[in-house]
């Protein structure tokens, strides 16, 4: 049994700007899924002292933490040279007269310079009290001073915490692609520490932890952004020691907070889904088949391609991973095969299906600029080495999918029935309104669906419109209850289970849809018998 504490170090509650209608935010909804979830507390910041004003949301947050002895509160400060919130000293003061432990800096949003000039006072009165700071960084699918989620960039960060080595500060939101910037401000700052929530990157737990020590890793969700379940499926079905865990979940952010106490635990009650029960205790899905739709591979003995960090990347370390979870068998296509060259790419892909024949279904990639001869590609990938999907992808060809350069690839997958896992573009409800009745023996994945509820929803209108349309579900921002959405407007027949691994660890992924609060029939169609059924559909040709 899992008696493990858990306290999420990263959530928000409260009304923001933009929103999406479906997207979830009030302190109530928060704690009803922290018990679904199985999470005994949480640090909660409120998103009026982000977009409107740090004193007046404070107060704000004052009244949520009311709600439950669970929710421990943030605190947003900055600078007080302009007059706009009390000078260093009075702020701490404050803070600890009220019982709140941890401080959270917005300079991007509230447009002021994270500089020692301007921040030195408020830093080293945090530092002088031991409170922790919490600030959001390392968002880097784009460089990190074009992403408006960067509250810091890093380099302010390195100067800020080589300025105050004894600051304790927790980066929020920091992404999988930024592992090569965060790792030497991790080695060269003891007092900085990640949470994971968006830092989802392949077996980032164990090397964490490993790199950086165990102590130094948070457990944090994003919540209500993002699912939960994620994240805290993240620490459990990881192999560190129970330890470990167990600091990750509580014990680290209660250290930095000086917490008396941990949360108490909830009142046992039966789950009447078994696939949450499984999750809850971090156990692999046993008799329950599970298929990952959407999966790439890398060479053996990489350790990154391109732009990002990628250890354990190659056929026998994935099956490995796998197990942890009770992954029975995986749709997979090459990294390289869609990035760079598709022959070099597809044959690690080839390698991994003779090694794995039972376990690996191989996606195909070919890209039209260098194809020279359709049908030898052809007699090549699928009759001789068997492959049976076809990955086609916009984003490093630049061709639309309803480009006539596919026509011939689309006509042979059509004739086997094959099933073709499309990745967005610009203009995607289009060109699958275009391709999708024209080939109507194929099946159309479209990959991360459940990016957002506006990707969702594009997604939704394809599949309505086009009964050979199934909704994938994998990305990084786990979207709260878009899972759900989905199901409700396409039903879970059409809804499949996938998980973009390497690139980020599979474990989330998997965690979004065990946590979801979808029926036990309708997950056990999502998390296999639906992409059972397409891979069956296949017809071999030699």
């Amino acid at each position: 049994m899992n008696n493990r504490t858990y306290i999420d170090s990263y959530a928000m509650v409260g009304k923001r700007g933009p929103k999406d209608v479906e997207a979830q935010w009030e302190t109530e909804v928060l704690l009803e899924e922290m018990e679904w979830c199985g999470i005994h507390g949480a640090l909660i910041a409120h998103s009026t002292a982000k977009e409107y004003d740090p004193n007046y949301g404070n107060r704000m947050l004052l009244r949520e933490l009311k709600k439950s002895s669970r929710l421990y509160g943030v605190w947003t400060v900055m600078p007080h040279h302009t007059g706009e919130f009390r000078k260093p000293k009075d702020a701490v003061q404050e803070m600890l007269d009220l019982g709140i432990r941890v401080a959270k800096m917005y300079p991007r949003s509230h447009r002021y310079p994270f500089s020692i000039d301007f921040c030195g006072d408020l830093l080293r009165e945090l530092e002088r009290n031991e409170i922790p700071l919490m600030v959001e960084g390392g968002y880097m699918y784009n460089p990190d001073i074009f992403e408006p989620f960067n509250q810091v960039l890093l380099t302010d960060l390195d100067a800020a915490l080589t300025r105050f080595p004894n600051l304790k500060v927790l980066l929020l939101g920091s992404r999988w692609e930024s592992t090569r910037f965060t790792n030497p401000l991790m080695r060269k700052h003891k007092n900085l520490h990640l949470e994971l929530s968006n830092h989802q990157g392949n077996r980032a737990m164990e090397l964490f932890a490993e790199w950086y020590g165990v102590e130094r890793i948070i457990l944090g969700t994003g919540a209500l952004e993002k699912s939960p379940g994620a994240a805290k499926a993240f620490v459990d079905y990881c192999t560190l020691g129970n330890d470990g865990k167990q600091k990750i979940a509580a014990g680290n952010i209660a250290r930095l907070m000086n917490l008396d106490r941990l949360p108490p635990p909830y009142r046992s009650k039966k789950s009447a889904d078994p696939i949450l029960a499984l999750a809850k205790e971090g156990k692999p899905l046993r008799n329950i088949l599970v298929i990952d739709s959407h999966a790439h591979m890398s060479h053996e003995g990489a350790e990154g391609i391109g732009f990002l960090h990628q250890p354990y990347g190659d056929a026998a370390s994935m099956v490995e991973r796998a197990k942890l979870m009770g992954i029975d068998a995986m749709c997979v296509s090459g990294f390289l095969a869609v990035w760079t060259d598709y022959e070099e790419g597809n044959k690690i892909i080839v390698d991994a299906m003779k090694r794995y024949p039972k376990f690996y279904h191989g996606y195909a990639a070919l890209q039209p600029q260098y194809v020279k001869n359709w049908k030898k590609e052809f007699k090549t990938w699928y009759g001789k080495y068997r492959m049976e999907g076809l990955k086609p992808y916009h984003p490093r060809t630049f061709l639309p999918y309803n480009d006539k350069a596919w026509a011939p690839w689309y006509e042979y997958g059509n004739s086997i029935n094959a099933y073709t896992l499309i990745h967005p573009s610009p203009n995607l409800v289009k060109e699958m309104n275009d391709i999708a009745p024209k080939y109507p023996n194929m099946s159309f994945l479209l990959a991360h669906s459940g990016a957002s509820f506006p990707d969702a929803r594009l997604a939704i209108e394809a599949a309505l419109n086009n009964p050979n349309i199934f909704l994938e579900i994998t990305l990084t921002s786990v979207t709260y209850r878009v899972i759900e959405f989905m199901v409700k407007h396409v039903g879970a027949d059409r809804v499949l289970f996938g998980t973009d691994q390497p690139m980020r660890d599979p474990i989330p992924q998997f965690g979004w849809m065990a946590y979801s609060h979808c029926t036990f029939e309708e997950k056990k169609k999502m998390f296999g018998l639906n992409m059972q059924k397409i891979i069956r559909r296949v017809k071999a040709k030699r």
